[in-house]
């Protein structure tokens, strides 16, 4: 039987008592799965402990004769993939684990869908270990993070072609290859097991590391702009150019409610647009306020005093509707992009809309949403998955606006769909798709809107960059009528079901 993969271990150290650990769990594996290709630098003042072989594990040893003065995993784990002979390749490093049977797992689906690159889950030991399940192939996660991680296999060849495990990446060269296979392929499947066992929470190379790896992926490929540090390490925040400053029209309908704010009452739509003047750094925008039969009246003349002639007013009549009003609103854009808007929002990070409309100039953005936090500070929304029930839900929902490991709440990640309450997309893509369906008057009409956006070929992003409060109650239930569950049964729950990034979660 052919042994479609080989496991590439680096071993710098020459730590035996690691790999041996290693290879244990290999041994554990059925048959015939794997080969193991193992490269380490020759010492005169450490010699190596021979390693023991088990009888159904073929190991290659690869010595590279002397010690490299530097980037030594990286010269590693090119020795080893050049020695390897197999279809696939993965990395591992010493005193990792395979757990049991996943080898059979991978062998398996790759048989019978022979894609270019699969990754698996993970977990950590250690202190701030745990388990990590990933989200599917999210490309614009992958540019800010490397969370396809271990067990990760490629072909070979492809790693070849793409010159994977270039010396200069200070400990992300598992990064930067992956980032250089995926701007190749786009043939990619995610196996969600835990396959690995890692001893502890992985290095995160250096700040200049993860930039440079990223800036080297963003001249690769042809993108205009730079990278700059992100949070956690090795986190990153790609920022392409805004090429000429688009318009963008900014939709809010509004009743012209007044509630309590931090204390205060203030009306919702004036204390928004407010703080969308005095807060915001990009200056490109104007306002199309939708108001209805309840719209308090002086609610237009505060708004003019406000905003002076980069406001007006698009009135709408009969009960609300909010996919209706917003339609409405966008009939009378001038810009190339269009923002909707809650009116009980407020902007937090100035640079929201600036962050917004670059993660916009990627062609294959859709539409983009942002962080909101409710007024106690916790999460309302970073993105929408798949709930419990088949019912969308926002990932992080009431969870403490805090950095997790893998950055998934301060990151740019792809979803299915972001929230209505502050979404930018094209104005042009909004009207081709047919806008917000309008039998969807409250809910769920944000989440058809980016399913049919996915479905023109579109990705959905939220880039948390861009914050604003969201003065929800932390206590408010939407109300799921009959008419959603019949639509969202009848038109998306397919879609829904296959949500792949659902299941991400960095358990600490």
């Amino acid at each position: 039987m052919t042994v479609p993969i080989s496991l590439l271990i680096a071993d710098p150290t020459l730590d035996s008592v690691a790999v041996a650990r290693t290879l244990a769990s290999v041994r554990r594996q059925a048959p015939a799965t794997c080969d193991v290709v193992i490269a380490r630098p020759r010492s005169a003042d450490h010699d190596a402990a021979p390693l023991e072989h088990g009888s159904h594990v073929r190991v290659m040893l690869v010595d590279l004769g002397s010690t490299p003065t530097e980037d030594v995993t990286s010269v590693l784990l090119l020795s080893a993939l050049r020695a390897a002979r197999t279809t696939y390749v993965g990395v591992l490093a010493p005193g990792d684990e395979l757990e049991p049977g996943v080898l059979v797992a991978c062998r398996d689906l790759l048989r019978s869908r022979p894609v270019d690159v699969l990754f698996t889950d993970e977990q950590y030991g250690g202190e701030g270990g745990g388990i990590v399940t990933k989200p599917g192939w999210s490309p614009h996660y992958l540019e800010s993070y490397p969370y396809l991680g271990r067990l990760c296999l490629v072909r070979r060849e492809l790693l070849l072609e793409v010159g994977a495990f270039s010396p200069g990446h200070g400990g992300l060269e598992e990064w930067d290859a992956a980032l250089r296979v995926t701007e190749r392929t786009r043939s990619i499947s995610h196996l969600p097991v835990i396959a690995v066992t890692r001893p502890a929470v992985p290095g995160v190379g250096t700040e200049r590391a993860a930039v440079a790896t990223v800036t080297e992926h963003l001249d690769r490929t042809g993108v205009t702009g730079w990278a700059e540090a992100g949070s956690p390490a090795p986190g990153v925040r790609v920022w392409r150019t805004i090429a000429d400053e688009p318009l963008v029209t900014v939709v809010v309908p509004t009743a012209g409610t007044v509630r309590e704010v931090r204390g205060q009452d203030r009306r919702l739509v004036t204390n928004a647009l407010t703080s969308l003047r005095d807060r915001t750094t990009y200056d490109r925008w104007e306002v199309v306020v939708v108001t209805g039969p309840n719209t308090a009246p002086e609610v237009r003349d505060e708004l003019t005093a406000l905003l002076g002639d980069r406001v007006r007013f698009a009135p709408v009549d009969g009960p609300f509707n909010f996919s209706r009003a917003v339609n409405e609103g966008a009939r009378h854009a001038r810009g190339d992009l269009l923002l909707l808007l809650n009116d009980d929002t407020e902007v937090l990070e100035p640079r929201w809309l600036e962050r917004m409309v670059s993660v916009l100039q990627d062609p294959a953005v859709g539409a983009v949403g942002a962080k909101l936090v409710l007024e106690d500070g916790l999460i309302q929304h970073v993105g929408v998955v798949m709930g419990e029930r088949l019912v969308p839900a926002h990932a992080f929902a009431f969870e403490a606006d805090v950095d997790d490991r893998a950055g998934a709440k301060t990151l740019d990640r792809d979803y299915i769909a972001v929230t209505g309450a502050c979404l930018l997309t094209r104005t042009e893509l909004f009207q081709r798709v047919g806008g917000l369906t309008e039998s969807l008057p409250l809910n769920f009409n944000d989440v058809d809107y980016c399913l049919k956006v996915g479905g023109a070929g579109y990705d959905v992003v939220g880039t948390p960059f861009a914050l604003l409060a969201h003065y929800e109650s932390s206590t408010r239930t939407p109300v799921l009528t009959e008419e959603d569950q019949l639509f969202l049964e009848r038109w998306w729950t397919l879609r829904l079901a296959a949500d792949p990034h659902v299941a991400f979660r960095s358990d600490r």
